[in-house]
């Protein structure tokens, strides 16, 4: 049932030379979908294609890529145009560009919080809306953002990240609400810990406390997270989860009184704290 869903469509995913976006591909290349990877660097895209290609169902399906940097307005768009020239259409828009640099405010550089902002809403923003006129003339298609369960509420560590991350949640509410007349569907991914070089990157700077907040929760491999992000997309979600633990939280969110859960990640900070001989954050 997914695979016929996907099957003939033109699928364009940005940050899809590794990790969740890479994954996505090859699931979209085996349900017979036509893939167009975004990327910066052309090394770890051709790697990427080559990958993609050996998981293509039928040797008629087409596949390329761009190697841009999305954080600049005038390489999106270039990458936007390059896609048309080659696909004609554009059925579906995966937005996994991203990145994540944790750490305690006071220490973090302003030049952090500038490349949070770049790489987690302006590079999606930006190829987003270079896209848009193409869905809105068609009047059809399907934007998928992949935010983080960091998204989900503010979590000690995560200032720069987070903030980055609840931008592009509020402008995919948005962008659901103003996209319904045009009959372009909208969805949102809060995907958990998942197991990529991004989060290997990224541990390397998590504070105790951040690591104590995550606690043992399990890790998802990228195909965990990409099959249920294919499933729900195809089902029409707007809210997608591709873990229980990450729908938990949501509805604990949506559910509980703020100070309980300020109260519940506080105490485990201070948990943290105590065992690492940390003062002075809380």
């Amino acid at each position: 049932m997914t695979n016929a869903f996907w099957s003939g469509k033109w699928i364009v995913i940005s940050g899809g030379s590794s990790g969740i976006g890479l994954a996505l591909a090859k699931r979209l290349a085996s349900a017979g979908s036509n893939v167009w990877l975004i990327a910066r660097r052309r090394e770890g895209l051709q790697t990427a294609l080559e990958q993609v290609q050996a998981s293509a169902h039928s040797p008629a399906q087409a596949f390329g890529f761009s190697a841009v940097d999305l954080t600049v307005v005038d390489q999106a768009q270039q990458a936007a145009a390059e896609v048309l020239a080659k696909a004609a259409r554009v059925d579906v828009l995966i937005n996994s560009v991203g990145a994540a640099h944790p750490g305690y405010v006071q220490e973090l550089s302003l030049d952090i919080f500038h490349w949070m902002m770049a790489a987690n809403y302006f590079a999606p923003l930006y190829l987003t809306k270079a896209l848009l006129p193409h869905f809105i003339a068609k009047r059809s298609g399907h934007i998928i953002n992949i935010a983080s369960a960091a998204a989900l509420l503010g979590v000690f560590g995560y200032s720069a990240y987070g903030a980055a991350k609840f931008a592009l949640v509020g402008f995919t509410e948005v962008l659901r609400a103003e996209m319904q007349p045009y009959h372009i569907r909208v969805s949102l991914v809060f995907p958990p810990d998942t197991q990529t070089p991004q989060l290997e990157y990224e541990n390397r700077f998590k504070p105790a406390e951040t690591k104590a907040i995550s606690g043992n929760a399990a890790q998802l491999t990228p195909d965990q997270v990409a099959q249920a992000i294919l499933q729900q997309a195809a089902r029409g979600r707007y809210a997608i989860f591709p873990s229980a633990d990450v729908r938990l939280i949501y509805w604990l969110v949506k559910l509980l009184p703020q100070p309980a859960i300020f109260a519940a990640l506080d105490t485990l900070a201070r948990k943290a704290q105590k065992q690492g001989g940390i003062h002075g954050h809380l």
